[in-house]
């Protein structure tokens, strides 16, 4: 118990073990309420409870985005549009990606999205065994780039997020610095690109540099701030998602039976690893005054955490919830947030997840743990399987120059 009165939350101890869900009860277990005090982190007060957490949520005038969703805050030289705006402004920010990210674009990427996953399991499929990690590694942001029109920068996207929130969470002012212009300077040549880009080019980054906000032309600078969430946001979370949902599969024989009787359930296993490993675990508030959050008196400036973990494995919403269960039927997780801030790929994240199971079972029907999964993320507030070793029946290539 904190000196707040209220039961503390490591969220880094709680997101580096497998059973996340047996750290958050703990923390239940701990009082009655369901606001507990991270003392780590700089500082925050987390919320757990699956109902509190959707109404903080939307309470969007005493608990705002624009001074950071992070916790600690990244110390960006920018600021990431819209997951960092708050109303009236978010909306038309919003409005820019919308139209390619909704479901039916989103899965015109499924065929790519398959060439992709074969290629990195023609690296091992010969072997036998494999980290099906470097699946997840490759996929999304190989999709995202290509979203941008900049296929060829994927791997830059990757090392400069790993380096921007590896940054972040060290303390190190100058390095976090370089690793902000680093991350801005890739960005800026993308819609600077864009910008001057012909009129065969239709591709998300170009709609956002010619793009209309509160009726006028979007700025460069807003422009970069844009896609700098795409770039940060818009694969590392989804990456996580791609390797817990292919961990969770294998470590649970009897649902991957179930899959490989009965595909039509890929849905329903994307939705439940969504929930029990919910790769952003927690995003972070400011409080605008001074406040009563659900029975704990807080102060102006306070950082409050949003703890989608916690509320996805809430046993007052969800029966059983440490099971990994494909019968849940209507499956209310929010593990792409709530209100106005939802996720705005979620679409997206949920066809590059169910795609790349299912060209694992297809190609690996028998894949089978082989070693320790490693579980955490670079920065606390995520969390992915860091390793999938597995083995299997080996098979032949599909590309010859894979």
């Amino acid at each position: 118990m904190s000196d707040h009165g209220c039961p503390t939350i490591h969220l880094g101890e709680i997101n580096s073990a497998h059973d996340a869900a047996a750290g958050y009860a703990k923390v239940r277990d701990a009082s009655s309420g369901t606001v507990a005090r991270g003392d780590d982190l700089g500082g925050y007060w987390a919320i757990t409870g699956y109902d509190q957490v959707k109404q903080a949520a939307t309470n969007t005038d005493q608990l705002i985005s624009g001074k950071g969703c992070t916790i600690p805050r990244l110390g960006s030289a920018f600021t990431p549009i819209p997951v960092e705006v708050d109303p009236p402004m978010h909306r038309h920010y919003r409005r820019l990606l919308v139209p390619e990210l909704r479901p039916e674009a989103a899965e015109k990427w499924a065929g790519r999205i398959a060439e992709v996953t074969d290629k990195v399991i023609d690296r091992f499929i010969e072997s036998g065994e494999g980290d099906l990690r470097e699946i997840a590694n490759t996929v999304p942001p190989a999709i995202i780039a290509s979203i941008l029109g900049s296929p060829d920068d994927a791997k830059a996207m990757v090392s400069l997020t790993h380096d921007l929130n590896e940054a972040a969470m060290s303390g190190d002012l100058e390095r976090k610095k370089a690793a902000n212009m680093a991350v801005f300077g890739l960005t800026d040549r993308i819609v600077t690109e864009a910008e001057n880009a012909g009129p065969d080019r239709d591709d998300l980054a170009v709609q956002i540099a010619r793009g209309v906000v509160n009726g006028e032309p979007i700025t460069h600078q807003k422009a970069v701030w844009t896609t700098v969430t795409l770039v940060v946001a818009g694969h590392e979370t989804t990456v996580n998602g791609i390797s817990s949902i292919l961990w969770l599969v294998a470590a649970h024989p009897e649902i991957k039976q179930q899959l490989l009787d009965d595909p039509s359930l890929l849905d329903a296993a994307v939705e439940e690893a969504l929930r029990l490993e919910s790769p952003v675990q927690l995003m972070g508030r400011t409080a605008t005054q001074d406040m009563d959050l659900f029975g704990v008196q807080i102060k102006e400036g306070d950082a409050v955490g949003l703890t989608w973990g916690a509320a996805n494995t809430d046993p007052a919403k969800f029966e059983n919830p440490s099971e990994f269960r494909l019968d849940r039927g209507n499956n209310p997780h929010v593990a792409f947030g709530h209100g106005i801030h939802r996720c705005v790929g979620e679409h997206l994240a949920r066809v590059e997840m169910k795609v790349t199971l299912q060209r694992v079972l297809e190609r690996m029907p028998d894949y089978e743990l082989n070693g320790d999964v490693v579980i955490g993320a670079n920065i606390d507030q995520n969390r992915g399987a860091l390793t999938v070793p597995v083995k299997f029946t080996a098979g032949a290539k599909l590309y010859a120059n894979a």
